[in-house]
Parts: C-alpha cells; sequence; structure tokens
C-alpha cells in the first residue's frame, strides 16, 4: 500500500504542469512595492501602453526592441542587465540615474528571472 501510494505521489508531480514564471513576474511588476524592503515597484515607472511614458520608457513591445538594442546581448540579457543594472544602456531621451539600482540586492534570483519572463511576454 506504501509503494502504490509513494508510486501515486510520483506519478502525480511528473504530470503536474510546469509553473509558467511569468505569472509570478506579472504580480511582481504590477506590485507597487517590491523587495526586502518593499521599494518601489516597476509599474510605479514604467507603463504597458505606448502613447504613455511616465518615469521611464513605456515597455510595451519590450521583447521585440530589447534584443536588437545593444550588440551581441540576447533580450533576455537586455532586460535582465536593465533590471540589475539599469544605468548600462539608457534609452534615448531618458537620464541615467533616475531608476532605483538596486534590484539584484532586493529581488531573489528567482524573481529577477520572473520579471524577465513576463517582460518578454509583452
Amino acid at each position: 500500500m506504501k509503494i502504490a501510494l509513494l508510486l501515486f505521489f510520483i506519478i502525480l508531480s511528473a504530470c503536474s504542469p510546469e509553473k509558467d514564471t511569468s505569472i509570478d513576474g506579472e504580480e511582481l511588476f504590477h506590485s507597487p512595492h517590491i523587495g526586502k524592503n518593499h521599494v518601489i515597484g516597476c509599474i510605479s515607472c514604467h507603463s504597458l501602453k505606448t502613447e504613455i511614458q511616465t518615469v521611464g520608457p513605456s515597455l510595451k513591445g519590450l521583447s521585440l526592441r530589447a534584443g536588437l538594442l545593444i550588440p551581441n546581448l540576447s533580450a533576455q540579457q537586455y532586460i535582465k542587465q536593465s533590471i540589475t543594472n539599469p544605468d548600462a544602456y539608457i534609452v534615448a531621451g531618458f537620464s541615467p540615474a533616475v531608476m532605483f539600482s538596486h534590484y539584484k540586492d532586493e529581488l531573489q534570483a528567482d524573481e529577477i528571472e520572473a520579471l524577465v519572463s513576463y517582460l518578454m511576454t509583452l
């Protein structure tokens, strides 16, 4: 009986769909405060509408243009760099040293990856 129950749980876990990290990333993106110290969240400064620019650039269509901005950097790498080292590349028309620069310390690695996954869906 114990073996049958164990096999049941093994089969059940193998059949479970993998977790979609973009869902967690979407929740993080839309939270006004994130991280260990509840620092300002992405949505506070970035819009998801092309025609609306706030403190930072609109992120609508980010996945389409991110891979074209820096040679030899994929879209995912660019987005991750923008979160963890925001002054490495400044979008034209925006100023350096405006975006909070300590998300790499505030967020866990899986949260950063979740944000990247979500932003790649835009």
